[in-house]
């Protein structure tokens, strides 16, 4: 199952449910205002740190650079993506949930 969570973790609730709701093996794709939650020394990184290391972490490139997120500063499990690999995400996962 692919999670994609596009909901900032400062103003929702849909991320931290999210991150209980995942289970290992799955994949979780930070997409619009949920890639706030990749930024250093917030709630949001340190609950993403503490997922089991068999959830694969994606972002989009484009919604990093549109929010001014330095690549420099993401945690090294990230996989930075652009839209192809995103479609290839949603098609090679048997269910995609959208938070």
């Amino acid at each position: 199952m692919l999670h994609i969570l596009r909901h900032s973790p400062h103003s929702d609730s849909r991320f931290g449910s999210c991150l209980r709701a995942i289970n290992a093996n799955q994949g979780l794709l930070l997409i619009e205002d949920a890639v706030y939650g990749l930024l250093p020394g917030t709630s949001g990184r340190a609950a993403l740190d503490y997922l089991p290391g068999s959830i694969d972490l994606y972002t989009l490139e484009q919604d990093l650079q549109a929010r001014g997120l330095a690549l420099d500063d993401l945690p090294s499990r990230i996989k930075v993506i652009g839209y192809p690999m995103m479609v290839e995400l949603c098609t090679k996962h048997a269910k995609v949930v959208s938070w």
